[in-house]
């Protein structure tokens, strides 16, 4: 996994808001479009995939395919 910056410190909770509201949780950018729901298109360019399959098998051990 490349290293990933975060501005402030973000709770596991206001990253997944953010990714389900498509905004980058590192620039504020959009993110989204066909085939890319988890790329940042803004000024990070951030690919939060594997940051969101992390969480998801944090908080739902087990069932994690279910959500890539």
């Amino acid at each position: 996994m490349s290293f990933i910056r975060l501005s402030s410190f973000k709770s596991s909770a206001e990253l997944v808001s953010n990714i389900l509201n498509w905004v980058c949780p590192e620039c504020g950018g959009k993110m989204g479009g066909r085939g890319q729901e988890f790329k940042c298109q803004g000024r990070c360019q951030t690919d939060w995939r594997e940051v969101w399959s992390l969480i998801q098998l944090r908080r739902f051990p087990g069932s994690a395919s279910t959500f890539a």
